[in-house]
């Protein structure tokens, strides 16, 4: 027992060390200033980071904020060349008065080179909008740790949070404010073995149809301060909704999110 404890004293002290030493996508990703919503979901405080993507007027997807000109979304909810629109800001589609929101076109797609449509493999893709993002309380990016090797520490995390749009119900409409909802993580042997994914769910609440490309994170202790973290995108719910949710695991593709940021940057 003894030196079971002492183990656990060493894993934290080298997760503390290996955080000191990660740096973030963008700095002015904020602290969560919401309560840890989708199937049988709640309404979410704001998360503004959130992104409201928009096909011919439609809704098809959620995506996340994550630098000044670029959303993370699904590869899936996205295609190359295609008009899309991206909203910022958004959090009750019924009003305007919940405060401003923005759209943006997004001038590039850039889809991950490995994409595959059939297994959902590297499902992830970045949006690069037509123009400069100004942040506000209410647009403001989510935090992205750049260090692979917090890896093995993410994998033990219990507990994330699913943000988005996704229907509430089975049996019911898509919801007109933003919804979020704990969900556990499993391990991924659960996801089909597949070890870039993260594997997630909840008993009594299912992530279902509209919650594609929509961000899963978790608040953590960040240099002196309790940021909140993206690390996943949701990828695949069976049609049931049911089943556990699959996500794309962000930290495993941190590599290309920053070389495909840095080469089209400008």
């Amino acid at each position: 027992m003894k030196s079971v404890k002492v183990l656990q004293v060493l894993s934290i002290i080298l997760f503390l060390k290996i955080v000191e030493s990660t740096k973030l996508v963008d700095n002015k990703c904020i602290p969560p200033n919401f309560a840890p919503r989708i199937i049988g979901g709640h309404n979410a405080r704001r998360a503004p980071w959130m992104a409201y993507l928009i096909r011919n007027g439609g809704f098809v997807g959620g995506g996340s904020l994550i630098a000044y000109r670029f959303v993370l979304t699904a590869a899936h909810c996205s295609k190359p060349n295609e008009a899309l629109i991206v909203r910022l800001g958004e959090y009750d589609l019924t009003t305007t008065r919940d405060g401003k929101t923005e759209d943006f076109r997004a001038m590039n797609i850039y889809r991950h080179p490995y994409y595959n449509a059939v297994t959902q493999v590297n499902d992830i893709a970045l949006l690069k909008l037509d123009r400069p993002v100004i942040y506000s309380a209410t647009i403001r990016p989510i935090c992205i740790l750049l260090n692979a090797g917090l890896r093995p520490f993410i994998k033990a995390i219990r507990k994330f949070t699913l943000t988005g749009w996704g229907q509430v119900s089975r049996y019911h409409r898509m919801p007109t404010k933003l919804q979020q909802m704990t969900v556990r993580q499993y391990k991924y042997r659960h996801c089909y073995n597949q070890p870039e994914k993260l594997c997630a769910s909840n008993p009594a609440q299912f992530a279902c149809k509209g919650d594609s490309g929509s961000p899963l994170g978790a608040p953590m202790y960040f240099n002196g301060t309790t940021i909140f973290a993206l690390f996943g995108v949701a990828s695949t719910v069976t049609a049931n909704c049911k089943a556990y949710g699959i996500y794309t695991d962000i930290l495993h593709h941190t590599p290309w999110i920053v070389e495909t940021m840095q080469q089209h940057w400008f």
